[in-house]
């Protein structure tokens, strides 16, 4: 069950592709996100941004404090559906400043870093349903988008997902299952590692990847690991991510479909966490229908209950960023999802 010491199996080479947006168009998002170093169009265009995986690493951390996980779009909009067009996306994400979800938010990053010159293509993923960690896994289908990533010029593979909301990963994580492969997440309370194995039902066996998370508790006893997602790491493409989209929003029953969900990362203050020069520790606040939760490592408190679709509207903006047209509101009227007038 050997996973290649960071590599992909056979040893495999991503090669370099190009973007859907300008150099233009990715200086002014290094910009949105407060990239500290100067870039320029021409550095863009030339080839001369540096794809370190310490650059790797901060633009994920940079992205996921100053965009919202979300899915508003599929309660307060007249489709109902999340749209995931590139140039939507930018104009959506850089310019409004608004977020999306797994596939919006992951098309985005990975166009991006096509754009600053990194090496990576797209996988999917099967989400883990169940949140007891000693229960077995119960699987979604394939509705789960994450990026592969080779820095600079060699064949050492990173994991990156800024599209999972809480319970992601916080910055790249090395494609090896080694028992000394934990990444911090977002305090060094959560951690997360890669594991392999075999799904218990299947009928040839196929070794899978997946990722797994814990929380040291206050007592300083470590929780056990749960799975978040399985992949494999086969490559997958804009028709597969349009179709599993699709399902995502339209299909009865799913997570996203009955409730309005938000996450938002949030630098700690220094009187709640020690700040150094190369790692600020981040906090999050989550939405899942009408509770809103401020998450500090393994600290978690509900900071407001809405009642109405007004009050929900207020806490969109208020913890998330997000803003809600007043004239939207009607369309999440007669859905399961929505609150009282």
């Amino acid at each position: 069950m050997s996973d290649h010491h960071g590599t992909l199996t056979g040893g495999l080479t991503i090669k370099h592709s190009s973007s859907a947006y300008s150099p233009r168009q990715i200086t002014h998002w290094l910009s949105s996100i407060s990239f500290p170093y100067p870039v320029s169009d021409d550095d863009i265009a030339q080839g001369r941004f540096p794809t370190t995986l310490e650059n790797l690493t901060l633009i994920n951390r940079l992205f996921l404090v100053s965009v919202p996980y979300e899915n508003t779009m599929m309660h307060y909009s007249a489709n109902h559906a999340m749209d995931i067009n590139t140039e939507s996306l930018y104009h959506r994400i850089a310019i409004e400043r608004q977020g999306s979800y797994c596939f919006g938010l992951n098309i985005f990053f990975f166009q991006m870093l096509c754009g600053l010159g990194y090496r990576a293509y797209t996988g999917s993923a099967r989400v883990n349903l169940t949140q007891d960690p000693l229960d077995a896994p119960v699987y979604t289908a394939l509705s789960h988008m994450i990026i592969f990533v080779q820095p600079q010029s060699g064949k050492t593979t990173y994991l990156v997902d800024v599209g999972c909301g809480g319970s992601g990963p916080a910055r790249p994580i090395l494609l090896s299952s080694q028992e000394d492969n934990v990444v911090v997440g977002t305090t060094p309370t959560e951690q997360h590692r890669l594991t392999r194995g075999v799904r218990s039902d299947s009928r040839v066996a196929r070794i899978e990847w997946r990722l797994n998370v814990r929380h040291v508790k206050d007592d300083g006893a470590r929780a056990h690991w749960r799975v978040v997602y399985a992949f494999s790491e086969e490559e997958f493409f804009a028709a597969d991510f349009e179709s599993a989209n699709f399902a995502v929003c339209y299909m009865p029953g799913g997570f996203f479909y009955d409730k309005v969900v938000a996450s938002r990362h949030f630098w700690l203050d220094e009187d709640e966490a020690c700040m150094t020069s190369d790692a600020r520790l981040v906090g999050r606040f989550g939405m899942e229908g009408a509770v809103i939760r401020r998450h500090v490592g393994n600290r978690t408190e509900v900071v407001r209950t809405v009642t109405t679709e007004a009050e929900r509207v207020e806490a969109l903006g208020e913890f998330f960023g997000i803003d809600i047209p007043l004239e939207a509101v009607e369309y999440i009227h007669g859905r399961a999802s929505a609150l009282g007038t």
